[in-house]
């Protein structure tokens, strides 16, 4: 009898592993093959001049507009017209409040559906008692040691920078597009692009236009972004994070405990307890990586229905990969004293989540009737669905 479980068992645990391995290796996308475009090389120290003018402009996201705040953007402008000569000639330019700037290329075609590049000028507020601390001063556009050093590098200016000088480039080589290219940039993104794009997402909307791709910021060309990745690779973002900023209080009832202490406990709690993590969009970018990332890890998420356990773990060792796994909570501000504290906190969501079910999570992980929370109606947005990475327009990208 004994021998008989032994062979039925080990027939099943080879039918299982010839399975995984038929996934496996039927698990990767393939790479189309592209004809590479011909383009005279970008000058790295041209480009670096010019993003480094570009960073002292003092582009700071704030809720309200001075006329400061208005005259580092005009001058930011100015810098753009002066080192993107042939984009400010040869394209249309639009602008929202005379500060969000819509760049469109007709295209050869106007019937097909066209292109949009987008991003943001405006750049995080820098907070005094940490400037000490930048490698450079943060408005400085300091080049040093083959990198820009400035606020917006990395988010933001350093995007809009390459995407013009691309333009400006293909323009230089007498490059016309097939499809019409739209290139918009916001100058108050940070602060919910009220002003910016959601006036140019109107424009563009009344006027008709259908897109082929929208492509946003995206991300950053590196390696090591999950376990088991090898050399440089560039990710194509197919969806983004939702947003929610909560508004937390604390109410004092009267006991000995503060509101600051009430509230403090509150939150630690929630780091605690963080929502669970997905791997659907780590698996998808797995099957992109082919050749780049070890054959283990490729076997693990290519059965993931088999192996979450293994993929987990391989995970939560990896900061990285853990961040882009697992919907966000990020304490941005704490305010108030003993009797009344009051903390925002930014929650970016992953695809799938619904504000509705981080909120029940919230009120189950703090599990205190003390700590009262609501989301800004202004900050609410549910992640976007996502884009096929089996479409043409990915297949391009």
């Amino acid at each position: 009898m004994a021998i008989h479980f032994f062979i039925v068992l080990t027939i099943l645990l080879l039918f299982i592993s010839a399975m995984m391995l038929i996934i496996s290796l039927r698990f990767a996308r393939p790479i189309p093959d592209y004809p590479v475009v011909d383009l005279e090389e970008v000058d790295g120290d041209v480009l670096a001049e010019h993003l480094s003018d570009v960073i002292h402009c003092r582009t700071i996201a704030s809720d309200e507009l001075t006329s400061t705040m208005r005259d580092e953007y005009i001058n930011l402008h100015r810098a753009l017209l002066k080192h993107f000569p042939r984009v400010h000639t040869t394209l249309e330019v639009r602008s929202s409040q005379d500060l969000s700037l819509l760049y469109i290329w007709p295209g050869r075609n106007s019937k097909l559906p066209g292109v949009l590049l987008s991003g943001h000028y405006d750049v995080p507020p820098v907070d005094p008692k940490t400037v000490d601390q930048w490698e450079a001063p943060p408005f400085s556009g300091t080049v040093k040691d083959g990198y820009v050093w400035g606020r917006g590098t990395l988010q933001g200016k350093g995007q809009m920078v390459a995407i013009l000088q691309a333009v400006e480039t293909m323009l230089r080589a007498g490059y016309k597009p097939e499809r019409t290219v739209y290139l918009a940039f916001g100058h108050d993104s940070l602060s919910g692009g009220k002003m910016g794009a959601s006036r140019t997402a109107a424009y563009l909307k009344k006027a008709g236009v259908k897109l082929e791709v929208a492509l946003d910021e995206g991300d950053w060309i590196s390696d090591g972004y999950y376990p088991g990745m090898t050399g440089m690779a560039a990710l194509i973002g197919v969806t983004e994070r939702g947003h929610i900023r909560f508004e937390f209080r604390a109410r004092n009832t009267g006991q000995d405990d503060n509101t600051l202490n009430i509230l403090s406990h509150a939150l630690a709690r929630l780091s605690d307890n963080p929502l669970p993590a997905s791997f659907k969009e780590i698996r998808e970018t797995y099957r992109g990586l082919v050749g780049g990332v070890g054959y283990l890890q490729q076997v693990v998420f290519a059965n993931i229905w088999l192996l979450s356990s293994v993929a987990r773990k391989m995970i939560y060792k990896h900061p990285e990969a853990q961040m882009r796994s697992r919907t966000q909570f990020i304490p941005i501000r704490f305010t108030g004293g003993l009797q009344n504290a009051r903390a925002d906190v930014d929650v970016f969501l992953m695809p799938g989540e619904t504000i509705a079910a981080v909120s029940e999570h919230i009120r189950k992980a703090v599990n205190d009737e003390r700590v009262i929370f609501q989301p800004q109606a202004d900050r609410a947005w549910e992640a976007p669905n996502a884009s096929s990475s089996e479409s043409a327009a990915y297949q391009t990208v």
